[in-house]
């Protein structure tokens, strides 16, 4: 923030106290901002007691004896963040050496010459009025800013009157976003309204915000610009952190007038404030969620008690009776290749979920009602027609658009998604749950997509949780060698194996499928039969290394 009250070297240069002085070097570094002044007396050793923004005054006595020690001097002050150095150069340095004029403009560093009738006291004493001015400035605009948003939050208002004060105070269009409800409000003058609005919703929509958030790994600003409705301009992005959490941004595009370095440092100290109101959304909607959460284990679950208890507080949550509906879960799955979630990485995937369920819930076909459990997502779908058929067909198209969106942002390999039958009473929605669960289970063999329990096939049998023992001791009797012969040999026997039952035990075609000759795939078929112990002539033993493939697929990644 110091910044924002300092003023320029080339300010300190215009002051009338310094009319006329000559600049010996470092032009490119006359915008550098002081926000303080120290003296160089007698010691050369001055670099111990230097802070970032000093700009230092010396008559140059500590090194009249050695003059060109200066240009070894100024790499050293550079980068102990001295803005510039004034030097009384006719007292005790008649000429500025050459090698300290090119160490200066190297590093855009500005020296410059102080009248030698001129005292230090005179320079320093405006200077540093000057900034401490601009430091009570600055306090009392971001005291007037906090005021009026207290004052907005005080009366009940919400993120829109937030940014409606902001855009009211600077005259430029205002957005603000909330990371967690993956949300925006806006607020600009009205034929700007659509283009800003459109600008957010590409952002929002797309991988912008994603993006943003990889980009910004500290607190700071920053300036970029952007075209809106045709026309170039600068938006500034502000982070809204509190405790170190990010909780969205403030977006302000300089359409009407410029923001200065000012008018930034008030905004960002104003952040805490709008965190505090997003805090509190955050808090009300996780015990919402709460309440979801007692109301959906109530409603899916095979007691009559707990299911009338649900029943009679469905009219507070929404949910009709009377329409149709079917159970989803979406949750997360360990694979071969990443390691085990922690809780806190848990967490942050389960919310990044739940960000992209509440958009895209806002334009679906279907009513959704949905619960973040931590361990996994339940869904809710509703159709008022009572139609099990267009509940489905609009369930489908709802969980095609959430795996391309969850594809997208690169988590869709992390989680299974199984959905239940639709049911038409809610007596019966125990049922879609469970057969969403057993869905899910099955995630492994197909990541890209969400498995619909009524078209599992044969894994509706594999997926039913009481047999899990004995198919897994079936596994292991008939699969399992040839699972531990390619893991000891790096070949390929169980692929092969699955390929085989596809090509329909063609194996020209497998051949062709695998990219290998013939007599590769003949003598691997042999190997198989040889590890497993089966004959491929006895039907029987085929359709158990069938059923084991299925098997395998279902826990391999578990």
């Amino acid at each position: 923030m110091e910044k924002t009250y300092g003023i320029s070297v080339r300010s300190v240069l215009d002051m009338e106290v310094l009319k006329g002085a000559k600049l010996f070097a470092g032009r490119g570094g006359l915008d550098r901002i002081v926000t303080s002044m120290n003296v160089m007396v007698e010691t050369p050793d001055i670099v111990k007691w230097v802070s970032p923004g000093d700009l230092l005054v010396t008559t140059a006595y500590s090194i009249r004896d050695d003059v060109k020690r200066l240009a070894s001097l100024v790499p050293v002050l550079n980068a102990h963040g001295v803005v510039g150095l004034g030097i009384k150069p006719k007292e005790f340095i008649p000429e500025m050496p050459r090698e300290v004029i090119e160490a200066a403009n190297a590093l855009s560093f500005p020296i410059f010459e102080i009248p030698a009738e001129l005292s230090f006291s005179k320079i320093i004493t405006p200077v540093l009025t000057t900034i401490l001015n601009n430091q009570a400035q600055v306090l009392m605009d971001i005291y007037d800013l906090q005021k009026s948003l207290t004052a907005t939050m005080l009366s009940g208002g919400n993120l829109q009157a937030i940014t409606q004060t902001l855009h009211n105070r600077y005259g430029n269009s205002v957005a603000i976003y909330n990371e967690f409800f993956s949300s925006y409000v806006i607020s600009a003058a009205f034929s700007r309204r659509d283009a800003i609005y459109r600008q957010m919703e590409n952002c929002v929509r797309g991988s912008g915000m994603n993006d943003l958030a990889a980009d910004f790994s500290n607190t700071l600003s920053r300036r970029e610009r952007c075209m809106v409705d045709g026309k170039e301009c600068t938006k500034i992005t502000v982070p809204i952190y509190s405790d170190k959490k990010l909780y969205g941004y403030i977006f302000m595009w300089e359409d009407n007038r410029e923001i200065t370095s000012v008018d930034l440092a008030v905004i960002e100290a104003s952040t805490s404030l709008i965190a505090l109101d997003m805090i509190k959304k955050i808090s009300i909607f996780e015990m919402e969620n709460n309440h979801k959460v007692s109301f959906l284990d109530d409603l899916l679950v095979n007691d009559d008690l707990s299911q009338r208890r649900a029943l009679a507080n469905a009219e507070y949550f929404d949910f009709d009776i009377e329409a149709v509906h079917q159970v989803a879960v979406v949750q997360v799955c360990n694979t071969n290749n990443s390691l085990s979630l922690s809780n806190g990485a848990l967490y942050k995937m389960n919310n990044s979920i739940v960000r992209v369920l509440r958009r895209l819930s806002r334009n679906a076909a279907c009513k959704l009602l949905f619960v973040n459990k931590c361990d996994n997502i339940v869904l809710v779908f509703e159709n008022k027609l009572r139609s099990t058929d267009l509940c489905k067909q609009e369930v489908t198209q709802f969980m095609e658009t959430l795996c391309g969106v969850l594809r997208g942002d690169s988590l869709l390999e992390f989680i299974c998604i199984g959905v239940g039958r639709a049911y038409r009473e809610a007596a019966d929605l125990w049922k879609s749950l469970a057969e969403a669960k057993r869905a899910a289970s099955c995630g492994p063999i197909d990541r890209e997509h969400a498995l619909c329990y009524e078209d599992l096939g044969v894994y509706r049998f594999l997926s039913y949780e009481n047999l899990q023992p004995e198919l897994l001791s079936f596994y292991t009797e008939t699969l399992k060698v040839l699972v531990d012969y390619d893991r000891e040999h790096d070949s390929e026997l169980v692929h092969t194996l699955s390929l085989y039952f596809k090509c329909n035990g063609n194996l020209k075609r497998l051949a062709e499928e695998l990219g290998v000759h013939y007599n590769t795939v003949a003598y691997r078929i042999q190997r198989i039969k040889e590890l497993a112990g089966v004959s491929f002539d006895n039907s029987d033993q085929l359709l158990n290394l069938q059923i084991a493939l299925k098997i395998h697929g279902i826990h391999k990644t578990r």
